[in-house]
């Protein structure tokens, strides 16, 4: 029989496993506002380490240390996203800020945010945005290339 101090370490290190394990693979790929942008290489990718803007060659971090769960599978796939707020130089910063993003697959195959929250623990206050929050913008999205949600919709099997 295992102690309960064996039983929590075990808990944790299969946690801290999971919780590394990156993207979830419907994320895969470059993913942008439209054709014209897939086209020129511009859009966001969903690493494990960061969600990144690509600018043709240029790399620029959009979320640090993003932890992905998915939600929903299939037709109505979510992906909830918290990852790690930036540090501002001068700014006051408590541990474990953090923002949360929930994005959805939409009819047309893209992704758009359902909510946009950003949490203080320290205070336990929560912001949540999204009419006119920038993330609702930059976060919608259609995969570039070839994706199986499009798959339907293009007659592609």
């Amino acid at each position: 029989m295992q102690s309960p101090r064996t039983a929590i370490a075990l808990s944790a290190l299969a946690l801290a496993g999971c919780a590394g394990g990156g993207p979830p693979q419907e994320l895969a790929g470059l993913w942008s506002a439209g054709p014209a942008s897939c086209d020129a290489g511009v859009g966001v990718r969903f690493e494990a380490d960061a969600i990144e803007a690509v600018y043709d060659q240029q790399v620029e971090t959009l979320f640090a240390r993003p932890r992905y769960e998915i939600e929903a599978n299939g037709d109505a796939f979510r992906v909830r996203i918290a990852y790690d707020l930036p540090r501002i130089a001068g700014a006051v910063r408590s541990p474990n800020q953090h923002g949360v993003l929930v994005l959805a697959r939409q009819p047309d195959g893209g992704l758009a945010p359902e909510t946009h929250a950003l949490v203080d623990p320290r205070t336990g206050a929560t912001r949540t945005r999204i009419a006119g929050d920038p993330v609702e913008t930059l976060m919608t999205l259609h995969p570039c290339g070839e994706h199986p949600w499009l798959g339907g919709l293009r007659g592609r099997a």
